[in-house]
Order: C-alpha cells, then structure tokens, then sequence
C-alpha cells in the first residue's frame, strides 16, 4: 500500500499564498476528508497531494519518495484524481471514458491489452456501468455521470484515489449514492482515499480520518469524534451549533443553530415556549 504525505509543504495561486507550512501524514488504506469554510485551502492542498501544483517550499511523498522526483507516468500509475467539476468531450460513450484510465499503462511496447480490457470490464461492473457503457456521458444523469468518472479513476489501477468534492451539484439521493461506492471500493478494495466534502454530516459518517483546515493550515486532525466538536466547528466555519449523535450510525452530527434556533433556544430558557420533544437525539460524547 502506498504512502502519502507532506512536510512543511507550502504552495500558492497567482503569487497569493494558500498552504501554509503543511505537516500532513494521510492514512494508509482508509478514507481521510478534507473539510474547511470556502477559500480555506482543502481544494489546494487536494491538489498540491496530487503533484497539480508545485510548492513553494517542503515537498510531498509518495511511498516515501519525494512526489516530483518521479515521472508523470510513475505518478499516474499510483495516485488516481478526480478534479470537482471534470468535463468529457461531446459524444464520449462511457467505455470510452473509462478505457482512458489506462493511459498510463501504454507505451510504444505496450499496447493495448487483454489485461486493459478485464480492469475496464471491473471498472463498470463495480460501478454499475455495464448497461449504460455504449452511453454517451452527456445523456447520462448526474449521479451516472460522476460514477463513470469514478469508473476512469478505477480503471487507472491506482492504491490511491484523491476526489475534488465529488458530490457537487448531485441531488441528495446521489450524494448518498456516490459516497456509497467509495465507501465500498474501500471496504472491499482497501484503497487509500481523499477527498474534500462540504457537507460535514456527510464527513463524519463515511470518514476514518477528518481533517479540518483554516486559513492553510491544520487546525485539527483524526477520528471524526475527537475532531468534530461545536469548538472547532466555531472556529473553523465561524457557526454556533449543537454536535450530536447521528441516529443512524452513531457518528457525530453538526446540528446548526442560527438565528432562528436561537430565538427558540431564548423562548425554551425564559419558559415562553414549551421545547419540542418529538424527536430526541443524544449529545456526543
């Protein structure tokens, strides 16, 4: 299983600096979310791990190797990425999307393969792609298309999937739908992945490594209930709220508060209004 980290890693957009002094160590073989207010950095350093963007000083490391020693190729064949947003060519198919997932494996001698043709037929059947392969991407729905984009990344083999908030602009249904596939590409798989999310409820359930960042920087990392806390929230997003457990799954829920609970917080002191005890959640610990 390859490694990923950083060290004293800082890097910059037009001159402006982003990420600041960066110490960052990603779990081998587990998930890791990136989360932050807008601007924060989470897409940068989403990048800067990628080898997308060159730092202004530190480095990263792939399996302990520094990042920009390696060659394109070298990199490509163990660090997978998913950009937000990616866009395909009018009347790309599906296959046809998937099948350049395996770029980094051709060569002058080494054409295409039996071997490319197996990994693409895995790739669509992991992801329930297979009747929609002859597909053109723009006929597709949201979910769908952010499955084969999916499907391209897996088909490039890596130990190591990095995604750009990959449920953007996807209905909720979707979102579920989306981080239920990477959930059980780790589970079965046991591939490292990263990625930035905005939504933090969907952070804690599917994350066993949360990172928060501010301003560039690491504000707090590890297990999403030591991390997810209405301090850090505070901090982090500059919003009050209540942290509770997920009724679900148990994991830490952020419940915000806002102007209007906190009217409600004010009546339920002062004894003007009854609280609502329809729904009860337990705080977290």
């Amino acid at each position: 299983m390859k490694g990923l980290s950083t060290k004293s890693l800082s890097l910059a957009y037009d001159g402006v600096p982003i990420i600041r002094d960066l110490n960052l160590a990603i779990p081998s073989g587990q998930i890791s979310v990136l989360v932050g207010a807008n601007g924060c950095g989470k897409s940068t350093l989403l990048r800067g791990l990628a080898r997308l963007l060159k730092p202004r000083g530190g480095t990263v490391y792939l399996d302990g190797e520094s990042i920009f020693k390696l060659s394109t190729k070298e990199v490509a064949q163990q660090l997978g990425i998913l950009p937000q947003g990616p866009v395909a060519p009018e009347g790309l198919t599906v296959r046809d999307l998937v099948a350049q997932g395996r770029y980094p494996y051709q060569n002058w001698l080494q054409q295409w393969s039996a071997k490319d043709e197996r990994i693409i037929q895995q790739a669509l059947e992991i992801t329930n792609l297979l009747d929609l392969a002859e597909r053109e991407l723009d006929t597709l729905s949201g979910g769908q298309r952010q499955r084969a984009w999916i499907a391209m990344a897996l088909a490039q083999d890596t130990d190591i999937l990095l995604l750009d908030e990959p449920t953007t602009f996807l209905d909720l249904a979707h979102q579920i739908e989306v981080l239920d596939l990477l959930y059980e590409l780790h589970q079965n798989q046991g591939r490292t992945i990263v990625m930035v999310l905005h939504d933090l409820n969907h952070a804690c359930r599917y994350a066993d490594y949360l990172v928060a960042v501010k301003d560039g920087r690491i504000f707090t990392a590890g297990e999403p209930k030591q991390v997810m806390t209405e301090e850090m929230v505070r901090e982090v997003f500059g919003l009050e709220c209540r942290v509770v457990n997920d009724p679900v799954v148990g994991t830490p829920m952020c419940v915000p508060i806002g102007r209007k609970g906190a009217r409600k917080l004010q009546s339920n002191r002062q004894g003007t209004e009854p609280p609502n005890s329809s729904y009860q959640v337990e705080p977290s610990n």
